[in-house]
């Protein structure tokens, strides 16, 4: 297996881990006086909510390997590059998740209208 082309998987993972943990940090911000008001908004959108803070969590502990992983990738490379996937893949499913919620909410506020 080519470290160099190992290396630069991890930083692209680095990268887009960071783009997601900002676009969903962000939503997570802006939803938070929705999710603390007198009526409470329906649980969709509370379950959604904690779909992407599950993503962002799971976000931290890979980039955190990541790192780590890269300056061992000479040593393990193929067991390091199959906990990044699992990862990604925990990532990827409570991101999605939580874009199901929000779009089962949308959804239900555009066929009640």
């Amino acid at each position: 297996m080519n470290l160099e082309l190992i290396t630069e998987g991890y930083k692209s993972v680095q990268e887009w881990g960071k783009w997601l943990v900002t676009i969903e940090t962000a939503i997570c911000a802006a939803l938070w006086p929705k999710l603390s008001e007198t009526p409470h908004p329906p649980a969709t959108i509370y379950l959604g909510w904690t779909m992407f803070l599950g993503s962002i969590i799971t976000t931290a502990i890979m980039l955190g390997l990541v790192s780590f992983f890269i300056k061992r990738s000479h040593l393990r490379a193929e067991k390091d590059a199959k906990w990044v996937r699992v990862l990604v893949l925990i990532q990827y499913a409570f991101f999605f998740a939580g874009i199901i919620c929000f779009g089962v909410r949308v959804f239900g506020l555009w066929a009640g209208a």
